[in-house]
């Protein structure tokens, strides 16, 4: 099985239990390939996690186009979401975001558009879709 070479941009919170679920080989079918943040001590710290030669980057767009990658996760402020998924789908990159997927409806819609005119894969986190409580909510909730 080829493996999805993954870009994270963020290496807040989020960015970080990614990370950490790589490294500990929670999802085999990835590699960490790069990470981007503006924020040195966050890069310190996911190389700190993946290993001195995991490279890093503090220019999105420069990550995007290293050819390292072939996906990225988006775990940025959520008003960023929209403008680094497109940039990156227009850099031909699958891309899979953390929820929301915009502020507005029409910021959802515009990354639709742009992942099917680039051919690309698009996807958005929802990290907590398979705990116990909320699953008991929804099921609540359709009752």
């Amino acid at each position: 099985m080829k493996k999805i070479n993954l870009g994270i941009l963020g290496v807040g919170n989020i960015g970080r239990d990614h990370i950490k679920r790589i490294v500990d080989g929670k999802c085999p079918e990835i590699n960490l390939a790069a990470v981007c943040d503006l924020k040195t001590d966050r890069l310190d710290y996911a190389r700190e996690l993946a290993g001195k030669d995991l490279p890093v980057f503090t220019d999105a767009e420069e990550m995007m186009k290293s050819g390292l990658i072939d996906s990225l996760l988006v775990s940025v402020p959520h008003y960023d979401h929209p403008k680094y998924a497109m940039l990156a789908m227009e850099n031909g990159l699958h891309v899979l975001i953390e929820k929301p997927a915009g502020v507005y409806t029409k910021q959802g819609l515009e990354m639709n558009a742009c992942a099917e005119a680039h051919n690309v894969k698009f996807g958005i986190m929802m990290n907590q879709r398979t705990n116990c409580v909320y699953r008991k909510m929804r099921e609540l909730v359709q009752s």
